[in-house]
């Protein structure tokens, strides 16, 4: 496929499919995902690199930029590192014992204050089960206790993540936003405590333990949280997590049966944590690379597509001492399908409304690019359709007869299987409901904000495989290779089923900006208040009511 456009075969290609250039896929991931850009972190040499690159591959795509004038949207940050010299600290007491546990393997020590030392001493510890606020499900695991200044210790995912599908005041095995580690720390912050400890298992989290120190263990980056007063972010292993209890005369699997149990009430555990670290911390300013090709009839009105461009920089070297998280599938190829995708629509002439094209920052610190531009709109949210991610474009298996839906809450369910039936394949639900990746991308900044979003995962059923193959694949990549060293550009790499991912992209977008719908949340998704809110407000307001279709939708 060497210097050729491509389009799928007669088989998977959709009536409006355009060619795509597989050689220019693989000259933007492999470019990306380069030592030179030295991962991609936010506030680095890596970024100068990848967001220079980008913005000038926007440019020769022809599209306009997107943030007044220019395509680069500031993004004020943090950024804090653990320093391992001195070696960081956490020790627990109680009962007339002091354990300590050790950084980096029992334990990891994080925090997103702009601060040169966090010196915690003595502070109580609470188990606050799965640390959840959560009225609308009449469950409220900080109900009658104060945690204000204390420690608190939190079970990943959701009350009820071993029961079956739809068992469960949270749903069962499908994780919700509230199992989500970034909810806990949240919610932890907004309660008022000093340090959030969150207990690690594979199962529970959908992830190693190594995934956690490898991507914390370098420079990590945040949006300003200097007024709240959270200053711990920790997580633990299941292991640490038993020692410590062990110190109150308490056992991990008892309390863990009691916090899913409706009614749990949080409990001090009358032992006392001591956390002290130094940080290399300081203030600067990341970028999203935004640009814009005007609608032809509604250029007011907007599709957006992001992919974020960021990784884990420098991270805990591996076996053969290589120290560079290139993040070549994650999310390098997000970043090449992108661009491929900004082209095909210029190539077209654009479409009716507008289509912003903007690969965020940040994500891997907590979605931060996306965090910003859901409170900061270039255009918008009133006047956005939807919010198509592209995370990673594919996980280079091959062609395949399906793909997954994994946010499959919204109207655009139905454009999602149009546009995957105009290929001959099969839309499923998620594969991996327990893992929450419906939270796991930028699609959530814009879902709290209201905005619909497309979530796919790879597809499974790979032609000319056999049954299990695709599954035991991902399940490889999750293992030995998600967020370490070895996310690496490999020219070997079967492409056919990145052009067919990018191929139902570009039919899911096309159809949403040369149609006139306004798809929303179903009614009984939790997103769904939020975006009813922007659209009748941007609709009570003469000046902005300028989509009558939107503004006259139910």
């Amino acid at each position: 496929m060497m210097g050729m456009l491509i389009g799928m075969s007669a088989a998977c290609a959709s009536d409006a499919s355009p060619a795509f250039s597989v050689d220019q896929l693989k000259r933007d991931t492999r470019i990306l995902s380069s030592d030179a850009f030295e991962g991609r972190a936010p506030l680095s040499a890596g970024e100068d690199k990848a967001i220079a690159y980008i913005g000038a591959a926007m440019h020769a795509a022809g599209l306009k930029p997107g943030a007044h004038g220019s395509f680069l949207q500031a993004v004020p940050l943090v950024q804090t590192e653990t320093l391992a010299d001195p070696t960081p600290r956490f020790e627990v007491t109680g009962n007339a014992r002091t354990v300590a546990f050790s950084y980096g393997k029992d334990i990891t020590l994080n925090t997103r204050r702009n601060l040169s030392r966090v010196a915690l001493p003595g502070t109580d510890v609470l188990f606050v089960g799965y640390g959840i606020h959560a009225p609308e499900r009449h469950w409220d695991d900080y109900e009658g206790v104060d945690v204000r200044g204390k420690t608190v210790l939190i079970l990943v995912n959701d009350p009820d993540w071993q029961n079956p599908l739809g068992v469960g005041a949270f749903g069962g095995a499908a994780m919700t936003y509230y199992g989500r580690w970034t909810y806990k720390y949240e919610e932890a912050a907004r309660q008022g405590a000093a340090a959030a400890i969150i207990v690690h298992s594979d199962a529970a989290a959908g992830y190693p333990f190594s995934v956690l120190t490898s991507s914390l263990s370098g420079p990590r980056v945040s949006l300003d949280h200097s007024n709240e007063p959270l200053l711990v972010e920790a997580w633990i292993t299941r292991a640490g997590a038993e020692k410590l209890v062990a110190l109150a005369g308490e056992r991990l699997d008892s309390l863990t049966k009691a916090a899913g149990t409706p009614g749990f009430r949080a409990r001090s555990l009358g032992i006392a944590a001591r956390f002290d670290f130094k940080v290399n911390a300081r203030t600067g300013m990341s970028n999203n690379v935004v640009g814009v090709l005007p609608g032809k009839t509604h250029p007011d009105e907007y599709v957006l597509y992001t992919a974020h461009w960021d990784h884990l920089g420098r991270c805990r070297p591996d076996d053969k001492g290589d120290d560079i998280c290139n993040g070549a599938i994650d999310n390098a190829s997000g970043v090449a399908g992108l661009l491929e995708l900004a082209r095909a629509f210029h190539r077209k002439g654009g479409a009716g409304r507008s289509v912003i094209f903007m690969a965020t920052t940040g994500e891997e610190y907590g979605l931060l690019g996306s965090q910003y531009y859901a409170t900061h709109p270039l255009y918008p949210l009133a006047h956005t359709v939807a919010d198509i991610d592209i995370d990673p474009l594919s996980y280079m298996l091959g062609a395949t007869r399906d793909i997954s839906l994994v946010a499959d809450q919204t109207e655009l369910a139905r454009t999602v299987r149009e546009a995957a039936a105009a290929q001959g394949r099969t839309v499923t639900p998620d594969t991996l409901p327990e893992a929450g990746m419906r939270y796991r991308s930028d699609t959530l900044s814009f879902s709290r904000a209201g905005l619909p979003v497309v979530v796919l995962g790879n597809g499974i059923d790979v032609i000319g495989k056999p049954s299990g193959w695709g599954s035991r694949q991902l399940d490889d990549y999750v293992t030995h290779r998600y967020h370490q060293p070895s996310d690496a550009y490999d020219p070997h790499w079967d492409w056919s089923g990145a052009v067919q991912d990018l191929d139902l992209y570009f039919g899911i977008g096309l159809r949403l900006a040369e149609g006139r719908d306004w798809p929303n949340w179903f009614a009984n998704d939790e997103f769904r208040a939020a975006r009813d809110a922007v659209l009748k407000a941007a609709c009570s307001d003469a000046t902005s009511a300028s989509g009558p279709s939107r503004c006259s939708s139910p």
